[in-house]
Parts: C-alpha cells; structure tokens; sequence
C-alpha cells in the first residue's frame, strides 16, 4: 500500500503505480511569491521601494516520478489506460499524503516522459498544478 492517495483511493492498487520518493521536498516548498507590479527601481537610488501590502503567491507545479509494475504485457496497458483515464477526465482532485496527514488540491497537467523498462513495468514522470498554494488541507 502506498502513502499517497488520489481522491482518496490508493494508485499503486487501481494502477499499479508507485510513487518514488523525491516528491516530499517538492510538496513541503514554501511558494514563491507573486510581483505585485508595485514596485520601482529608482536609478540613483539604492535598493527598491516596493509596496508590501497584500501578499499573493504564484502556482505550485510538482513534477511526480513513479514506476508501473505488472503481473503481464496486456495488464500493464490495462493499468496505463486506467491512469490516463483518470488523468484526462479528473478536473481538480485530492492528492492526499497518509504519513503527513495532508492533502493537497491539484490538477493534472502533462506527463513528461514514459520510459518503458520491459513489458511489464514502465516509468512515468508527470505533472501536476496545485492552485492553493497557501492553503492547508488536512485530510
């Protein structure tokens, strides 16, 4: 079983998929913040004045790398098809993370790369967008 869910449901029984590890540091950056078009670098002037007021912070993109292993050729397209599925008719879901007892709300964006290792495990790095990047979500 896999400490990751996808809206509630665990990838590594629907597809097989598991999870590398490296996707922690990503989840738990602080975001980045949004210019808020405020600001002036004056040329004989040190530094910038910049207006501090309401503070908004862009998107968060997670780049996830994870393996599908499968008992046969025809049940590793099976489980690929069912991801893809998913990916293409899910709008926004829960990606929930057990250990930190934190859910993230988050969208698929693009797959990245597909490597196939023999013909029954490949190895699939995709994207996804998370739009609250401030917001915290326990599950």
């Amino acid at each position: 079983m896999s400490t990751y869910r996808f809206n509630g449901l665990d990838p590594e029984l629907l597809y097989s998929l598991t999870i590398i590890k490296g996707i922690d540091s990503e989840l738990m950056t602080i975001p980045e913040l949004k210019d808020n078009g405020l600001s002036i670098d004056w040329a004989d002037e040190n530094g910038t004045e910049r207006y501090h007021g309401t503070r908004r912070f862009k998107s968060k993109t997670y780049s996830v790398s994870g393996v599908i292993i499968t008992s046969s050729p025809s049940d590793l397209q099976t489980k690929f098809n069912a991801l893809a599925t998913f990916f293409m008719t899910t709008g926004e879901f829960n990606f929930d993370d057990i250990n930190k007892a934190r859910r993230w709300k988050v969208f698929y964006n693009k797959v990245t790369s597909v490597e196939k290792i023999n013909n029954r495990s490949l190895r699939i790095t995709f994207e996804l967008i998370d739009d609250y990047p401030v917001d915290i979500f326990t599950i």
